[in-house]
Protein backbone atom coordinates (compact mmCIF):
# COMPACT_ATOMS: atom_id res chain seq x y z
CA UNK A 1 0.00 0.00 0.00
CA UNK A 2 2.82 2.41 0.88
CA UNK A 3 4.42 1.59 -2.48
CA UNK A 4 1.48 2.93 -4.49
CA UNK A 5 0.57 5.72 -2.07
CA UNK A 6 4.12 7.08 -2.01
CA UNK A 7 4.10 7.20 -5.82
CA UNK A 8 0.89 9.26 -5.82
CA UNK A 9 2.35 11.46 -3.09
CA UNK A 10 5.48 12.07 -5.18
CA UNK A 11 3.33 13.19 -8.12
CA UNK A 12 1.21 15.33 -5.82
CA UNK A 13 4.14 17.12 -4.21
CA UNK A 14 6.48 17.50 -7.19
CA UNK A 15 3.96 18.04 -10.00
CA UNK A 16 0.38 18.98 -10.79
CA UNK A 17 -0.29 15.40 -11.90
CA UNK A 18 -1.10 13.79 -8.56
CA UNK A 19 -4.19 14.10 -6.36
CA UNK A 20 -4.09 17.02 -3.96
CA UNK A 21 -4.30 15.58 -0.47
CA UNK A 22 -2.44 15.45 2.84
CA UNK A 23 -0.07 12.51 3.36
CA UNK A 24 1.49 11.28 6.57
CA UNK A 25 5.18 11.79 7.30
CA UNK A 26 6.15 8.19 6.49
CA UNK A 27 4.57 8.42 3.05
CA UNK A 28 6.22 11.76 2.26
CA UNK A 29 9.63 10.39 3.28
CA UNK A 30 9.11 7.39 0.99
CA UNK A 31 8.46 9.58 -2.06
CA UNK A 32 12.18 10.23 -2.50
CA UNK A 33 12.59 6.78 -4.02
CA UNK A 34 10.24 7.85 -6.83
CA UNK A 35 12.12 11.02 -7.79
CA UNK A 36 13.74 9.62 -10.98
CA UNK A 37 10.39 8.18 -12.10
CA UNK A 38 8.75 11.56 -11.61
CA UNK A 39 11.55 13.08 -13.68
CA UNK A 40 10.91 10.51 -16.42
CA UNK A 41 7.20 11.39 -16.47
CA UNK A 42 7.82 15.14 -16.61
CA UNK A 43 10.54 14.80 -19.24
CA UNK A 44 8.40 12.56 -21.44
CA UNK A 45 5.38 14.86 -21.29
CA UNK A 46 7.33 18.01 -22.24
CA UNK A 47 9.52 16.30 -24.87
CA UNK A 48 7.29 13.78 -26.65
CA UNK A 49 5.36 16.29 -28.81
CA UNK A 50 8.61 17.55 -30.32
CA UNK A 51 9.98 14.03 -30.79
CA UNK A 52 6.79 13.39 -32.80
CA UNK A 53 7.50 16.37 -35.05
CA UNK A 54 5.59 19.26 -33.49
CA UNK A 55 7.30 22.55 -34.44
CA UNK A 56 10.00 20.63 -36.27
CA UNK A 57 12.89 22.78 -37.39
CA UNK A 58 12.24 25.39 -34.70
CA UNK A 59 14.45 24.27 -31.80
CA UNK A 60 14.42 27.70 -30.10
CA UNK A 61 10.65 27.58 -29.83
CA UNK A 62 10.76 23.96 -28.73
CA UNK A 63 13.34 24.76 -26.04
CA UNK A 64 11.27 27.66 -24.71
CA UNK A 65 8.18 25.45 -24.56
CA UNK A 66 10.04 22.62 -22.79
CA UNK A 67 11.11 25.04 -20.06
CA UNK A 68 7.63 26.56 -19.91
CA UNK A 69 6.04 23.13 -19.77
CA UNK A 70 8.27 21.97 -16.93
CA UNK A 71 7.61 25.19 -15.01
CA UNK A 72 3.88 24.60 -15.40
CA UNK A 73 3.95 20.92 -14.43
CA UNK A 74 6.12 21.50 -11.35
CA UNK A 75 4.58 24.84 -10.29
CA UNK A 76 8.16 26.20 -10.49
CA UNK A 77 8.75 24.44 -7.17
CA UNK A 78 12.44 23.77 -7.74
CA UNK A 79 13.18 27.20 -9.15
CA UNK A 80 11.96 28.72 -5.91
CA UNK A 81 14.61 26.75 -4.04
CA UNK A 82 17.21 27.68 -6.66
CA UNK A 83 16.57 31.40 -6.18
CA UNK A 84 16.35 31.19 -2.39
CA UNK A 85 19.59 29.27 -2.05
CA UNK A 86 21.49 31.66 -4.31
CA UNK A 87 20.18 34.59 -2.29
CA UNK A 88 21.58 33.02 0.86
CA UNK A 89 24.85 31.97 -0.76
CA UNK A 90 25.42 35.30 -2.46
CA UNK A 91 24.75 37.32 0.67
CA UNK A 92 27.77 35.90 2.45
CA UNK A 93 25.69 35.75 5.65
CA UNK A 94 26.44 33.21 8.35
CA UNK A 95 24.38 31.17 10.78
CA UNK A 96 20.77 32.15 11.35
CA UNK A 97 21.14 35.25 9.19
CA UNK A 98 21.80 32.92 6.24
CA UNK A 99 18.60 31.00 6.98
CA UNK A 100 16.58 34.19 7.39
CA UNK A 101 17.60 35.22 3.87
CA UNK A 102 16.96 31.76 2.41
CA UNK A 103 13.47 31.60 3.92
CA UNK A 104 12.52 35.14 2.87
CA UNK A 105 9.76 34.85 0.24
CA UNK A 106 11.11 37.93 -1.53
CA UNK A 107 13.82 37.42 -4.14
CA UNK A 108 17.02 39.40 -3.75
CA UNK A 109 19.54 40.38 -6.41
CA UNK A 110 21.40 37.06 -6.32
CA UNK A 111 18.17 35.11 -6.58
CA UNK A 112 17.04 37.11 -9.61
CA UNK A 113 20.42 36.68 -11.28
CA UNK A 114 20.29 32.95 -10.61
CA UNK A 115 16.82 32.70 -12.16
CA UNK A 116 17.87 34.62 -15.27
CA UNK A 117 21.07 32.64 -15.73
CA UNK A 118 19.37 29.33 -14.95
CA UNK A 119 16.34 29.69 -17.22
CA UNK A 120 18.33 31.31 -20.04
CA UNK A 121 20.94 28.59 -19.69
CA UNK A 122 18.36 25.83 -19.89
CA UNK A 123 16.78 27.32 -23.01
CA UNK A 124 20.17 27.66 -24.74
CA UNK A 125 21.28 24.15 -23.78
CA UNK A 126 17.92 22.64 -24.71
CA UNK A 127 18.14 24.35 -28.10
CA UNK A 128 21.41 22.54 -28.76
CA UNK A 129 19.96 19.16 -27.80
CA UNK A 130 16.68 19.65 -29.65
CA UNK A 131 18.44 20.93 -32.77
CA UNK A 132 20.36 17.65 -32.78
CA UNK A 133 17.12 15.73 -32.10
CA UNK A 134 18.69 14.33 -28.91
CA UNK A 135 15.30 13.84 -27.30
CA UNK A 136 16.55 11.10 -24.99
CA UNK A 137 19.06 13.52 -23.49
CA UNK A 138 16.31 16.04 -22.79
CA UNK A 139 14.19 13.43 -21.01
CA UNK A 140 17.21 12.16 -19.11
CA UNK A 141 17.98 15.68 -17.88
CA UNK A 142 14.75 15.63 -15.87
CA UNK A 143 15.61 12.21 -14.44
CA UNK A 144 19.14 13.27 -13.53
CA UNK A 145 17.89 16.45 -11.88
CA UNK A 146 15.84 14.45 -9.38
CA UNK A 147 18.70 11.99 -8.84
CA UNK A 148 21.06 14.83 -7.94
CA UNK A 149 18.44 16.03 -5.48
CA UNK A 150 18.33 12.60 -3.81
CA UNK A 151 22.13 12.44 -3.60
CA UNK A 152 22.22 15.95 -2.12
CA UNK A 153 19.63 14.90 0.46
CA UNK A 154 21.84 11.94 1.38
CA UNK A 155 24.79 14.24 2.13
CA UNK A 156 22.61 16.34 4.44
CA UNK A 157 20.46 13.67 6.06
CA UNK A 158 22.00 14.42 9.46
CA UNK A 159 21.65 18.20 9.07
CA UNK A 160 17.88 18.52 8.96
CA UNK A 161 16.04 21.69 9.91
CA UNK A 162 12.38 22.33 10.65
CA UNK A 163 10.14 22.16 7.63
CA UNK A 164 8.89 19.65 5.10
CA UNK A 165 12.38 19.22 3.69
CA UNK A 166 13.38 17.18 6.74
CA UNK A 167 10.98 14.44 5.69
CA UNK A 168 12.71 14.01 2.34
CA UNK A 169 16.11 14.09 4.01
CA UNK A 170 15.03 11.34 6.40
CA UNK A 171 13.94 9.24 3.43
CA UNK A 172 17.37 9.46 1.77
CA UNK A 173 18.70 6.25 3.25
CA UNK A 174 21.58 4.29 1.74
CA UNK A 175 19.34 1.59 0.14
CA UNK A 176 17.06 4.24 -1.37
CA UNK A 177 19.96 6.25 -2.79
CA UNK A 178 21.44 3.09 -4.34
CA UNK A 179 18.03 2.25 -5.83
CA UNK A 180 17.74 5.74 -7.29
CA UNK A 181 21.24 5.55 -8.80
CA UNK A 182 20.47 2.15 -10.34
CA UNK A 183 17.24 3.52 -11.84
CA UNK A 184 19.16 6.43 -13.32
CA UNK A 185 21.92 4.26 -14.78
CA UNK A 186 19.31 2.00 -16.38
CA UNK A 187 17.65 5.03 -17.94
CA UNK A 188 21.03 6.24 -19.21
CA UNK A 189 21.43 3.05 -21.25
CA UNK A 190 18.73 4.33 -23.60
CA UNK A 191 20.61 7.58 -24.25
CA UNK A 192 23.43 7.70 -26.76
CA UNK A 193 26.31 8.31 -26.74
CA UNK A 194 27.05 7.23 -23.19
CA UNK A 195 30.21 9.33 -23.18
CA UNK A 196 28.07 12.32 -22.16
CA UNK A 197 27.66 10.75 -18.72
CA UNK A 198 31.27 11.54 -17.82
CA UNK A 199 31.08 15.35 -17.91
CA UNK A 200 27.52 15.14 -16.58
CA UNK A 201 28.61 13.15 -13.54
CA UNK A 202 31.54 15.51 -12.94
CA UNK A 203 29.37 18.63 -13.07
CA UNK A 204 26.66 17.03 -10.94
CA UNK A 205 29.22 15.87 -8.40
CA UNK A 206 30.69 19.35 -8.09
CA UNK A 207 27.23 20.75 -7.37
CA UNK A 208 26.47 18.08 -4.77
CA UNK A 209 29.78 18.72 -3.00
CA UNK A 210 29.22 22.48 -2.98
CA UNK A 211 25.74 22.14 -1.50
CA UNK A 212 26.98 19.63 1.08
CA UNK A 213 29.72 22.08 2.09
CA UNK A 214 27.22 24.93 2.26
CA UNK A 215 24.94 22.84 4.48
CA UNK A 216 27.76 21.97 6.85
CA UNK A 217 28.95 25.58 6.96
CA UNK A 218 25.51 26.83 8.00
CA UNK A 219 24.52 23.87 10.12
CA UNK A 220 21.59 22.54 8.17
CA UNK A 221 19.89 21.56 4.93
CA UNK A 222 16.28 22.18 3.91
CA UNK A 223 13.98 21.79 0.94
CA UNK A 224 15.51 24.76 -0.88
CA UNK A 225 18.74 22.79 -1.21
CA UNK A 226 16.86 19.89 -2.76
CA UNK A 227 15.01 22.14 -5.19
CA UNK A 228 18.23 23.84 -6.25
CA UNK A 229 19.82 20.42 -6.71
CA UNK A 230 17.10 19.46 -9.22
CA UNK A 231 17.89 22.49 -11.38
CA UNK A 232 21.63 21.90 -11.06
CA UNK A 233 21.20 18.29 -12.16
CA UNK A 234 19.15 19.28 -15.21
CA UNK A 235 21.68 21.90 -16.28
CA UNK A 236 24.59 19.53 -15.62
CA UNK A 237 23.08 16.91 -17.93
CA UNK A 238 22.46 19.28 -20.81
CA UNK A 239 25.81 21.02 -20.43
CA UNK A 240 27.57 17.66 -20.06
CA UNK A 241 26.02 16.51 -23.33
CA UNK A 242 27.16 19.70 -25.10
CA UNK A 243 30.70 19.23 -23.77
CA UNK A 244 30.75 15.57 -24.85
CA UNK A 245 29.49 16.41 -28.35
CA UNK A 246 32.12 19.13 -28.74
CA UNK A 247 34.92 16.80 -27.61
CA UNK A 248 33.68 14.05 -29.90
CA UNK A 249 33.66 16.33 -32.94
CA UNK A 250 37.14 17.63 -32.17
CA UNK A 251 38.79 14.36 -31.18
CA UNK A 252 37.36 11.85 -33.67
CA UNK A 253 39.22 13.34 -36.68
CA UNK A 254 42.50 12.66 -34.84
CA UNK A 255 41.87 8.92 -35.04
CA UNK A 256 40.70 8.70 -38.66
Amino acid sequence: MLFFTSFLASLSFMTRLGPARIYDDKTVAATIGWFPVVGLIIGTIVTLPFALGVLGGQPWVQAWLVVGGSLTLTRALHWDGWADLFDGWGSGARGERFWTIVKDSRNGAFGVLAMVMGIAGQIILLHQALAAQAYGVVVFAFIMGRTVSVCTAYTGRHLTRDGQGRLFLSGATTPIVLLVIIQTLCAALFVQPLIFLLPTALLAGLGIMEMALLARTHGGMNGDFLGAAVIWGEISTLLGWCIAMNLTRNLLPLFY
